[in-house]
């Protein structure tokens, strides 16, 4: 008997001065039976570090275990998903609930059970929650609140669970940190050598359509069923590598002049699914509008033959010389002339 995969996921967002911005998702989806093995691997790519974040790590220019992890994650990752929401919007907090809002249900579609998301909740506030006897943390309830409505509307499956954990406890999480990391690298510096470590087990998809993106011509398929990526799309055969050096401080692009081109070839492609999503939408309004005006139309029409009025066709001639003559009959024998006065 198959188990079913459980996904591991960690976010990023790019929040930045002339920048449109970006809320994005990684999980990493690992068979069950496979996650001691995956824990493991991640505590060796992390080496002498307890703890790893790669934004941190990549700061103190502890470059190996960014790589090494990026390498676990490829070798270990029955699929990598990506939901970027862009741009970011004004409200941070609904950018990450409709991005959240999409990954359960790409997930859900994979079958997925466990979903272990990386809390946003301190260390201190973690501790006042189980002094108060609560089950949630704070930080972690809009995320909650997200999933349950989508259990109770039926759009995921109720045996899905959502439970935040924290990185420090779990190391499989290390594995969607490095992979929100790459892609928001590539995003902002327009560094894709990074991301190029697991794109081949990789798919990045709109949050709002769920359409499929790419940054450049690198896609993989989605799974079917349980695992994946088995089969690569046509657009996976050319690679992301590039062969620009890059430095820690930058990349190629000053962020400091806006998005640059990976980002802005990203947005264009989620602004177009979702003129082509309003626009299929609009099509099948009209469509349904046009049946509905027909079904009237046909009512209407049933409804008239059923309700029609007698036949009242005009009478013949002799008809009307009989009616004038008993008229005339009747008015001779019956008309008085107003009687003289009285004299006296």
């Amino acid at each position: 008997m198959s188990t079913h995969p459980v996904a591991f996921v960690d976010e990023a967002f790019i929040r930045l001065h002339q920048h449109p911005g970006a809320y994005l998702f990684a999980a990493v989806l690992v068979d069950a039976d496979d996650l001691s093995d995956v824990i493991d691997a991640a505590r060796q790519a992390a080496g002498p570090h307890e703890e790893f974040h790669a934004s941190d790590l990549y700061r103190r220019g502890h470059i190996q275990p960014i790589e090494d992890m990026l390498d676990t994650t490829e070798a270990h990752a029955g699929w990598t998903l990506m939901i970027a929401q862009a741009p970011l919007g004004e409200h941070q907090e609904a950018a990450r609930q409709a991005a959240l809002t999409q990954l359960l249900h790409q997930l859900n579609d994979q079958k997925v059970r466990d979903v272990v998301l990386d809390t946003r909740a301190s260390p201190r506030e973690q501790l006042d929650t189980q002094l108060q006897g609560r089950k949630i943390n704070p930080s972690d309830l809009p995320d909650v609140t997200t999933y349950r409505r989508l259990v109770r509307s039926q759009q995921i499956n109720a045996r899905m669970r959502l439970q935040h954990v924290d990185d420090r406890n779990q190391p499989a999480l290390w594995l969607p940190d490095v992979t929100a990391w790459a892609f928001q690298r590539a995003l902002v510096f327009d560094e894709p050598q990074w991301w190029s470590r697991v794109a081949s087990v990789a798919t990045i998809h709109d949050a709002a359509t769920g359409r499929e993106l790419s940054l450049t011509d690198d896609r993989t398929a989605p799974p079917t069923g349980e695992r994946g990526p088995q089969i690569q799309s046509p657009s996976a055969q050319n690679s992301l590598s590039s062969t620009s050096f890059y430095t820690l401080n930058g990349g190629t692009t000053n962020r400091a002049q806006g998005p640059g081109y990976l980002y802005n070839a990203l947005l264009t492609q989620a602004m177009d699914a979702r003129s082509a999503s309003s626009a299929v939408a609009l099509q099948a309004s009209i469509a349904a509008l046009s049946a509905n005006v027909d079904r009237l139309t046909t009512a209407i029409s049933a409804t008239t033959q059923d309700y029609a009025l007698p036949d009242r066709s005009p009478a013949g001639d002799a008809d009307v010389r009989s009616i004038a003559a008993e008229g005339g009959a009747e008015g001779l024998g019956t008309h008085r002339e107003p009687a003289e006065p009285e004299l006296g």
